[in-house]
């Protein structure tokens, strides 16, 4: 059994995005984007395209958030965001230029039997990828801890990883907004936790032949993706998401009785397929259960703060887009009334 850790980013990476410009100084920038999610690029872009000094910081060592990518040997998973869909303009016309760019790629138009459709995306060698895409030309610095923003001064912040997260980074920061905001905040939008089970295989499955299967009402799994179905890995190798109520109950077991429950879980659709490695990793804020009705949260001038990411109106990697760029457009309509 292999292990894959939480703390391990650079591992999980796969592969570092050596491509970013970097930028070091110690000019006061205008905005700081806390995290290099789709929502924290997305928000950069838009700053940037305002002509706002904007920089991301990010504690891991690679953009992407949950669109992100793991290794076991030459086996690669998505292994947090399986897929994405576009159906606003903004979106539609980000994907359109990504796929000219060769970057993402249609994996198939629904999981069910009858699919209904609407393109599923994903990235061509995995989901960062488009976010990948979207960071070119951005200031963006991997492995900075955002612990106190004091640390980071600008006139505005941009705040996007899980709520929780960022209620302790703004309360070390001192930016907390007012006490009845907070609550409402933090009552307001919940999380569900998921495990990711990351299997290789020899053999064939008896999924479709995209190698996708969503079953949100499964007792066990609410989600199989074959990454080498997907095109995403040039070995056989399986993503499977555990229900909620099975990632609750087997959160503190160990892996190997996870893998095992698992694979039995998933014997209806294994064909021939047979268990080589495998490895877990757990989400501790796989997506929201309840969320904010806007798309953003902001709050004071001095500096302006802005909340965005997928609880923000989610839960989908294009509501996370979208809530990025409310973010920067409340921030950029505050920043000049502040002038």
């Amino acid at each position: 059994m292999a292990e894959l850790d939480e703390a391990d980013e650079t591992r999980l990476a796969g592969r570092r995005r050596d491509t970013l410009r970097l930028v070091t100084g110690a000019e006061k920038l205008d905005v700081v984007v806390v995290g290099a999610g789709i929502a924290g690029i997305a928000a950069a872009a838009e700053l940037n395209e305002a002509n706002l000094r904007v920089r991301v910081i990010e504690r891991a060592n690679s953009v992407g958030g949950r669109m992100t990518s793991a290794r076991l040997g030459d086996a690669r998973f998505d292994h947090g965001a399986q897929f994405f869909t576009a159906r606003s303009r903004q979106f539609k016309l980000l994907i359109e230029m990504a796929e000219s760019a060769g970057v993402v790629t249609e994996w198939t138009k629904g999981f069910d039997a009858e699919p209904d459709g609407f393109s599923r995306w994903c990235g061509v060698d995995g989901m960062a990828d488009l976010v990948d895409f979207m960071s070119s030309g951005l200031d963006v610095q991997l492995g900075v801890s955002a612990s106190d923003l004091r640390a980071h001064p600008a006139r505005a912040y941009v705040v996007t990883p899980p709520l929780p997260q960022t209620m302790a980074i703004l309360q070390e920061s001192n930016l907390l907004p007012s006490p009845s905001l907070t609550t409402r905040l933090t009552k307001k939008i919940t999380y569900r936790p998921t495990i990711a089970v990351l299997v290789t295989y020899t053999g064939s499955t008896a999924m479709a032949s995209h190698g996708g299967s969503q079953t949100p009402d499964h007792e066990a799994i609410s989600f199989v993706g074959d990454n080498f179905a997907k095109g995403v890995s040039a070995e056989r190798s399986l993503t499977f998401h555990l229900s909620e109520p099975w990632s609750n109950d087997l959160w503190d077991a160990s892996d190997q009785n996870i893998i095992d429950q698992t694979w039995v879980a998933f014997a209806d659709r294994a064909g021939s397929a047979k268990l080589v490695t495998a490895a877990v990793y757990r989400w501790r804020y796989a997506g929201p259960t309840r969320r904010w009705p806007s798309a953003t949260e902001v709050w004071g001038d001095a500096p302006v703060v802005a909340l965005a990411g997928e609880a923000f109106k989610g839960p989908k990697v294009e509501v996370a887009f979208l809530s990025g760029q409310a973010a920067a457009k409340a921030v950029i309509e505050r920043l000049a009334i502040a002038k």
